[in-house]
């Protein structure tokens, strides 16, 4: 889990310090929770708890300091495991094809069975949002809430993994763990972000580019640096195989 934990914080190292805004309680206004529930903040980059809410020993009756990504993993149900990792590898797929600016925009929901402190399981249904990524779009920190549904749930059946999209964003509901990422290439651009792709890969320089859109030099610069973070691609050579790839041009 810390690997692929990892690769969604793209090997940060998690000393971004928290004092940006966190409005918590804004947040958690547009969740809504049909039984118990307890929230918590998780650094991504550093794989740790920052902040446990006390509610979480109303509901698995451990403390909020013994509540760490390792209880976690370690009490999850063994029949629950190996989708819980498998859908947090779809999660990091995901918000790695996203674009920076989207990355805040998505909630993720599923659910899991994970053990009390008396031996026995409740269905956990867990949602998570980003609170803070960087101008790459790697995701640092994590609000996640997780509610008690044992009393909603008839038989072991788990829901499946969604991705809500928030500020207007398309949703993507119950998606199996083979599918592809789902969104589409096209989205990752702006037309003329799109446009200075390929006149970048056709070989044509800087200065050329700018007297052919009739814009300064600055201007085509900042699109080429834009067109780097979103693409994930240090390297104009790695660029274009990847925009061959994944279609972008």
């Amino acid at each position: 889990m810390k690997k692929t934990w990892y690769q969604i914080a793209r090997h940060n190292p998690g000393d971004i310090p928290p004092s940006f805004e966190l409005e918590v309680y804004k947040k958690m206004l547009g969740i809504f929770h049909p039984g118990a529930y307890y929230y918590y903040i998780v650094n991504i980059a550093a794989v740790k708890m920052e902040f446990v809410s006390g509610s979480v020993t109303d509901v698995l009756s451990v403390l909020p300091e013994d509540f760490t990504v390792e209880y976690i993993f370690e009490n999850i149900h063994p029949e629950d495991k190996g989708r819980f990792a498998a859908h947090e590898k779809k999660v990091t797929e995901f918000f790695n094809s996203l674009p920076p600016e989207k990355v805040l925009k998505y909630k993720v929901s599923y659910d899991y069975r994970l053990r009390c402190a008396d031996g026995s399981y409740k269905w956990i249904l867990m949602q998570t949002v980003t609170l803070q990524s960087d101008e790459y779009g790697s995701v640092i920190r994590v609000l996640g809430v997780q509610t008690d549904i044992n009393h909603l749930k008839t038989d072991d059946t788990p829901s499946g993994l969604s991705f809500l999209g928030l500020e207007g964003e398309e949703s993507f509901y119950n998606i199996p763990i083979e599918s592809p990422v789902l969104l589409a290439a096209k989205e990752l651009f702006s037309r003329r972000e799109k446009e200075v792709l390929r006149l970048v890969l056709s070989g044509k320089s800087t200065a050329a580019i700018a007297e052919l859109l009739s814009v300064s030099v600055h201007t085509i610069n900042s699109h080429r640096k834009n067109i780097l973070a979103k693409s994930r691609c240090t390297s104009l050579a790695e660029l274009g195989s990847k925009s061959v790839r994944e279609g972008w041009i």
